[in-house]
């Protein structure tokens, strides 16, 4: 080996020896990373939950372990359908969980139901604590369908909430429930688990439309 080779190798042995070992991208918590400003869910899978995971540098994070934490919600109604979700749901655990696209991006189309206050449902990546919520649904009773009068009591309850600042019945993350919100369970109305069902009887009909007048 020639002595220029010799040197170049003996220097190139050296970098390697004190370089720094590669690390994982740390997820940064919000604001920096991206999370929903409340925490609302239909049983139906059609509110969506997006998370968007970044490190401090404001750059994306590949295959980032999202995480809703449920287990401090026990009123949480999570639908279960095998093979029919895009997440893992953990039933013992009480979590559902995704991984990040090249974008840094987690889309949940959950379906879930019912409501609990303040803290209640958690976002973690990786196992950093980007957010805590109460949960908002328009399944107001818990039980996997959103129905009104004929054979579940929804738009009672919610119409119970109206006026006031509940985080279990405001849909639009502005701090009360008002019509806007009221406009969302209506958007919802007849929802489920497995789809839609019959909102009312047939003599219940006028009830449902004075409701949503």
């Amino acid at each position: 080996m020639v002595p220029r080779t010799r040197a170049l190798l003996a220097a190139v042995l050296l970098t390697s020896a004190f370089a720094a070992p590669a690390t994982a991208a740390v997820p940064a918590p919000p604001p920096i990373s991206t999370v929903p400003s409340c925490f609302a869910t239909c049983p139906m899978g059609d509110m969506h939950i997006v998370v968007i995971v970044r490190d401090l540098a404001s750059n994306p994070i590949f295959d980032a372990l999202v995480v809703l934490d449920f287990s401090g919600c026990p009123d949480a109604y999570v639908c279960t359908v095998p093979g029919g979700d895009p997440y893992i749901y953990d039933p013992a655990a009480r979590t559902i969980r995704m991984t990040t696209d090249a974008s840094g991006r987690v889309d949940f189309p959950l379906r879930v139901g019912g409501g609990c206050g303040p803290g209640g449902v958690k976002i973690y990546a990786n196992g950093v604590l980007f957010q805590s919520y109460a949960l908002a649904s328009p399944d107001q009773t818990g039980n996997g369908m959103v129905v009104c009068f004929a054979i579940d009591t929804d738009c009672d309850v919610f119409a119970s909430k109206l006026g006031t600042a509940d985080p279990t019945a405001d849909f639009d993350c502005d701090g009360d429930v008002d019509l806007d919100d009221q406009l969302t369970m209506h958007l919802h109305g007849s929802h489920s688990c497995h789809g839609i069902v019959d909102p009312a009887k047939r003599s219940d009909w006028g009830r449902v439309k004075a409701f949503y007048r």
